[in-house]
């Protein structure tokens, strides 16, 4: 069985920063913008926490405070239809803590036109 994208043209293809900006609002935005970017049984890992899913990701993201700023290096970016992967190596900032220095992956997913959140992952650099 082959997938077909159902929007052969995914959201972010006419700006290509367009896919990182909403990755970033993954580390600084407000936990409502990143629930609605959450595709149905998104999955996450995150070292020391373990892997998340569904209403857990946001129990979690209510508890800790939100990154002040995050740097992305190393980017790299992968389409497949209406998926599209994203790796890159982290360094987020938050006031009273140590620089977060991470290795991370997601995967996105054009549903009904926009981008959906469908797994991320983070290990320690």
């Amino acid at each position: 069985m082959t997938l077909q994208p159902k929007n052969p043209t995914p959201p972010a293809t006419e700006d290509p920063t367009a896919l990182w900006k909403i990755e970033e609002t993954l580390w600084t935005g407000a936990t409502d913008a990143i629930r609605r970017r959450l595709a149905p049984g998104c999955l996450v890992a995150f070292p020391g926490m373990g892997i998340l899913q569904g209403e857990a990701i946001m129990e979690s993201l209510m508890q800790a405070p939100r990154w002040s700023e995050v740097a992305m290096s190393e980017r790299r970016r992968h389409d497949a239809g209406d998926l599209a992967v994203l790796a890159y190596c982290a360094r987020a900032l938050r006031d009273g803590d140590a620089p977060c220095m991470a290795i991370c992956t997601s995967s996105w997913r054009d549903i009904d036109g926009a981008w959906r959140l469908v797994q991320h992952q983070q290990a320690p650099a």
